[in-house]
């Protein structure tokens, strides 16, 4: 009985999310129609006057009272900054209720195909970090994409500054010359500085959208260099230099642990399967260890010591340059 009941507030839950993401889809797809409505009358004003505005969309949902609750937490201030580090047009609100939705159905049917409530909550926990993870990816991807590119835009900066061409004409260059995402983050700061921002403003919300510690060097010699003076040209040659000597250290670092990092893999994801293996050939060594009271706390001790013991590894291999 207790375990219906379960059930039932669970699959509940799950249409509620699930009923709650829907409304958060509709109400997304009319803000999307009025900013598409919103840019064509940008572009109008554009055309007539020769000037143009930046529209910001800061809501973390578009039902408000799920707007204003999650601004009340830390932890959706960082959502938000992820997905727009991954460039992903989702909305924070969205992305946590399909967080939930997807926990909810991954908790129901681990607990439905095995019987037991901890593969239910195994479940939740896997299935529910699935968005996160894709989202993380994706910042990843694009933050080596920014930062392969960025040497090459350093050196069509420094050409254009040595050709007599302002800081602000530097950045246009960059942003109409490099492939993306370098072109789309220096065309904003470009548009943001033309449209009335500081620099340093400018440059520092750059560093926002991508988490990248070459950029942030960049950032920082060009305030540097703004507020004492100084050729700016040999100083972004310079960074270049840096950061290309940094980027081939780097690729030394990754030759030399490469054993040691596959080492931990297969250390974390053996045991994993020797399990899966055995609770297949032989279902009753294994059914003890489930089985008992016992072996439950058993699991749970395994799987936090593996996960130490993967964490410790990487925290060996991380050499930081």
């Amino acid at each position: 009985m207790n375990h219906a009941l379960i059930v039932g507030i669970l699959i509940a839950a799950a249409v509620l999310v699930a009923g709650l993401g829907i409304l958060t889809m509709i109400m997304d797809r009319r803000g999307r129609r009025v900013r598409r409505r919103l840019d064509d009358l940008q572009q109008t004003v554009v055309e007539e006057t020769g000037e143009a505005t930046i529209l910001r969309d800061e809501s973390l949902s578009s039902i408000p009272a799920l707007d204003n609750l999650l601004r009340k937490f830390y932890v959706s201030q960082r959502l938000g900054a992820l997905l727009t580090q991954a460039d992903v047009s989702m909305k924070v609100g969205t992305f946590v209720l399909l967080t939930i939705v997807l926990a909810g159905l991954g908790g129901i049917i681990a607990y439905f195909t095995s019987g037991w409530e901890w593969m239910g909550l195994v479940g939740a926990v896997l299935v529910g970090s699935i968005p996160y993870w894709v989202v993380f990816r994706k910042k990843e991807s694009r933050r080596r994409m920014f930062e392969a590119q960025f040497p090459d835009a350093l050196d069509l900066m420094t050409g254009a500054l040595r050709s007599g061409m302002a800081f602000t004409g530097a950045l246009q260059v960059v942003s109409e010359e490099s492939p993306d995402p370098v072109a789309t983050e220096f065309r904003i700061v470009f548009e943001e500085h033309r449209l009335g921002l500081s620099l340093r403003e400018s440059l520092e919300a750059m560093t926002t959208r991508i988490d990248s510690t070459e950029l942030r060097l960049f950032v920082t010699a060009v305030l540097i260099q703004k507020d004492t003076g100084g050729n700016l040209a040999e100083i972004l040659d310079g960074t270049a230099y840096v950061i290309r000597d940094r980027f081939r250290i780097l690729g030394d670092v990754r030759t030399i642990t490469a054993q040691a990092r596959l080492s931990g893999t297969i250390l974390t994801v053996l045991p994993l399967i020797l399990a899966a293996v055995l609770l297949m050939v032989v279902p009753d060594y294994m059914k003890v260890l489930i089985t008992d009271p016992v072996g439950p706390y058993l699991i749970g001790v395994a799987a936090f010591l593996q996960i130490v013991g993967y964490l410790a590894m990487r925290k060996i291999i991380q050499i930081k340059v």
